[in-house]
């Protein structure tokens, strides 16, 4: 039938039709009435055309057409290549529509219902049972029917098999494909199953009462408080000031305490993730106390500027002075700092202004006396220069006697290196000894640790050793304990310079150009890393033990992978030889010191050299040392330097510890 009033929609095939399966399931009077139209359409029909579907037949009688939709009886000419044969209520047998090899009459395979753009559906009821009976085959189909051409599937009448969500496609797929008015019909799509409700109407087509419920512009007001604190502390510090300035709601729940701290220690604690270490020694991190009503706000605004100031260079200058002579080692914390100095004393001084000289370490020798601020040479830094110098005065020698520790157990020779946790503090001296002080009480001597038969150059250790290094190319290891002699360590052919220790590894850097890298339980040395041309001065292992430092006088920064020990890069900025190291895990920053009077700091990702203090002393950079705020380096000119990029910041005594 190609048109006319009675002309089928070609485009749609019911599931009995796609079973090839034709059936009533209403009262006799209906039967009689089906029948009349069937023998309207005119024969033959093509084999091949496409199947006609008596719910889409166009007829002036609404009964007709609402008993089409209802009955969903489908007419279909049955080709006679394939019968099948099935009993239908009360053993009738009805020739069943087959195609050979799989193939749709039109050509198409029968599983290509997916493939198409569309599938073309009635439109639908307004109940969910209603949408089930209009797709529901017969009771006694207990597996799917094939779809012919491209129909879909037809599954058992099952609320889990999802019948209502094909109604509702299919309803919305007519409507589009007819262009009917969808405030025509029933727009509003319900599975009873899952309770999802589906509007199928054009947003433009809401009223303003319907869009206010579909978009909430304030979260803020019917989300529990708990829950914003939670979505807010995502934000970074930036989009968080941004999120308060919103509206009043909005930045009440924006500045909680609760918030900012969740966002400042995600963006600055980094010590959370950070390999364990063996030292009871930790590096101050900035994060500041954790008090209650804590200005975590004011927090991260201070932490932000102090990080501008350390990408801009941008330091006040402090100078220690009261040594007498070159100062070869320093350490320090959020409260203290300790120089070692060739004058054979011991300084600690207070790490907050003014400054001062707590407590001297050792016999002031005659040189002291004749030690005043006038013999100090004011530095001229070249290229960045502090923004700020200080100078506090320097200690009548008077006090300095009074602060002074004299016993015959100090040392008697230059302070070469040191080290100190919360509980003990090591030295090591020209004098071929070692030296435990119990920090704790008042920094009285424990022990002398003898072994070495030259001076001790550099020591370290944990909670379990007491390594130290010497110009007799031996290393060796107390218990921490007792002091007793475990082990001695052979294997450089000079002076060992520089070691440090992560777990059993221990590297060490030594004037014969090596790196080794040792396995102290079994005492052998795992590898070696040899430098271009000249001897090593000084070196740092990484926290996750996985890289390792080392300068010395090729004026370069060695890179080292300790798994593999290639090199894996070089640091160049130097013109003198590299003396000092310090690998800031925490703030990703390498500092180092030269014998050409400048300290730099580095990138220890990319190696780039991101901040040159050169000239802030007038001499040889010995040692250098940092933390989240300052650096703090020693030179030959007897004086300590604080490079303080946190100085005069309001608010900067919030990140202490």
């Amino acid at each position: 039938m190609s048109s006319g009033p009675w002309a089928p929609n070609p485009s749609y095939n019911s599931p009995e039709e796609s079973s090839g399966l034709s059936y009533c399931r209403d009262e006799d009077h209906l039967n009689s009435a089906i029948l009349q139209e069937i023998s309207e359409f005119p024969e033959p029909m093509p084999r091949h055309r496409s199947a006609k579907s008596f719910s889409s037949i166009r007829h002036g009688v609404d009964g007709l057409r609402a008993l089409g939709r209802r009955l969903s009886v489908t007419i279909r000419r049955k080709p006679s290549r394939h019968n099948i044969y099935a009993s239908h209520e009360g053993g009738q047998e009805a020739d069943l529509a087959g195609e050979s090899a799989g193939h749709a009459g039109d050509g198409r395979h029968r599983n290509a219902w997916f493939k198409g753009h569309s599938i073309n559906r009635r439109p639908s009821f307004r109940s969910v049972s209603a949408l089930q009976t209009f797709y529901a085959p017969t009771a006694n189909m207990a597996n799917f029917i094939p779809g012919m051409g491209f129909e879909p599937p037809v599954f058992p009448d099952e609320y889990s098999g999802g019948a209502a969500a094909r109604a509702a496609a299919a309803a919305q797929n007519e409507m589009a494909k007819t262009g009917r008015d969808i405030s025509a019909v029933d727009s509003k799509i319900f599975d009873a199953e899952s309770g999802i409700g589906i509007d199928l109407r054009d947003r433009s087509e809401f009223s303003d009462s319907e869009l206010a419920i579909v978009r909430i512009a304030d979260p803020v007001a019917y989300l529990p408080t708990e829950l914003m604190f939670q979505v807010l502390s995502y934000l970074d510090p930036r989009s968080l000031s941004k999120a308060e300035a919103v509206s009043k709601s909005w930045g009440k729940t924006a500045s909680s305490h609760h918030v900012w701290r969740s966002v400042f220690r995600r963006e600055y604690d980094r010590q959370g993730s950070r390999p364990p270490t063996m030292t009871k020694k930790t590096q101050s991190a900035g994060l500041g106390k954790t008090l209650p009503n804590q200005d975590w706000k004011k927090m991260t605004s201070v932490r932000q500027a102090l990080d501008r100031r350390w990408k801009e260079g941008k330091a006040a200058a402090i100078y220690l002075q009261g040594h007498t002579d070159s100062v070869y080692c320093v350490q320090f914390d959020e409260h203290k700092i300790i120089t070692g100095s060739r004058d054979r004393t011991i300084r600690i001084w207070d790490a907050h202004y003014p400054w001062p000289c707590l407590k001297v370490i050792g016999s002031p020798s005659a040189q002291q006396q004749r030690g005043s601020a006038g013999t100090y040479i004011n530095p001229q830094p070249l290229g960045n220069p502090p923004f700020l110098s200080i100078c506090p005065p320097s200690q009548a020698y008077n006090d300095v006697i009074d602060l002074a520790v004299q016993s015959p157990e100090c040392h008697n020779a230059s302070i070469l290196c040191l080290q100190f946790d919360d509980e003990i503090m090591v030295t090591g001296s020209s004098d071929f000894t070692c030296i435990v002080w119990d920090v704790k009480n008042d920094y009285k001597p424990i022990r002398r640790l003898v072994g070495h038969r030259a001076g001790v150059l550099d020591c370290c250790f944990d909670d379990r050793y007491i390594i130290s290094c010497s110009k007799d190319t031996t290393i060796c290891i107390w218990d921490r304990e007792t002091g007793r002699l475990v082990k001695r360590l052979l294997g450089h052919r000079g002076p060992v310079n520089a070691l440090q220790l992560r777990g059993d590894l221990l590297v060490s850097a030594s004037g014969d150009g090596v790196a080794k890298l040792w396995n102290i339980a079994s005492g052998v040395c795992v590898k070696e890393f040899s430098s271009k041309d000249h001897g090593l001065a000084c070196i740092e292992f990484s926290e996750d033990a996985r890289t390792i430092l080392a300068g010395g006088n090729d004026q370069v920064i060695y890179q080292y992978d300790a798994n593999t020990g290639d090199m894996i890069g070089e640091i160049k900025g130097h013109s003198g030889l590299v003396r000092s190291l310090h690998l800031d895990t925490l703030n990703n920053r390498v500092v180092s010191g030269s014998y050409d009077f400048s300290v730099k700091v580095f990138d220890s990702t990319s190696g780039q050299l991101s901040i040159d203090l050169p000239g802030w002393t007038t001499s040889w950079m010995l040692s250098a040392k940092s933390d989240y705020r300052r650096i703090v380096a020693t030179s030959q000119d007897s004086r300590t330097v604080i490079m303080d990029f946190g100085y005069g910041l309001d608010g900067i005594e919030l990140l202490e510890e």
